[in-house]
């Protein structure tokens, strides 16, 4: 039985090649007409399978891009909050809502500065050195301690919604091109060279 089969599968191409050979050679052209047409959708099935494999594999890759983009800007904007609430509520929790919102708009203003980093959290803890104590220092001057946790309390809540409007722009700006403030109990070198912008709460803001 199973010989026989064997020998059937060899033989029918050997008779279709024959068959269109002789269709071919008298003339029957109708008949071949009819075998092509018989082809042609099995042809057309195979090319929408081709192509819409084809269409998969180039699809696909531009989706993959798509979330990993989505992926990183979420932890980019995680980040970038947190840092921006911490130094709002190291540098400004006891301060007036107008003066936490300055405090934020100059660390962003920051971001956008020729002479600082680029990004918040380099911003907020960017240190230099400083000859005269011969040590690294900080403009926010709670990063020299360390990391520190703020509590979950109202304060910092205040301060995380703070974060959030100024970093997405939903807030007017109050003190418009700050790059520095300072406490209104010390007068540094450096201000009698900057122009002040405004005095909130217990800060002075200058361009």
């Amino acid at each position: 039985m199973l010989t026989s089969l064997l020998r059937e599968a060899r033989i029918w191409p050997v008779v279709w090649r024959c068959r269109l050979a002789y269709y071919w050679l008298v003339g029957e052209k109708d008949n071949l007409a009819f075998l092509v047409m018989l082809g042609l959708p099995i042809l057309v099935l195979a090319g929408i399978g081709y192509f819409a494999y084809v269409d998969e594999t180039r699809i696909e890759p531009a989706r993959i891009q798509a979330v990993q983009r989505e992926a990183t800007h979420a932890r980019r904007r995680a980040n970038d909050l947190q840092c921006l609430a911490e130094n709002i509520y190291f540098e400004a929790r006891g301060e007036p809502l107008e003066g936490q919102y300055a405090v934020a708009e100059v660390t962003l203003n920051r971001t956008w500065a020729q002479n600082f980093p680029h990004t918040i959290c380099e911003v907020v803890h960017e240190t230099r050195w400083d000859p005269s104590r011969r040590r690294f220092v900080a403009d926010f001057s709670w990063t020299e301690l360390g990391t520190l946790s703020p509590p979950d309390g109202p304060a910092w809540k205040q301060a995380v919604a703070v974060a959030s409007a100024a970093y997405d722009d939903l807030s007017t700006p109050v003190v418009p091109g700050a790059l520095f403030y300072h406490a209104t109990r010390v007068r540094p070198a450096w201000s009698r060279n900057r122009t002040a912008v405004a005095t909130i709460g217990n800060h002075v803001f200058y361009r």
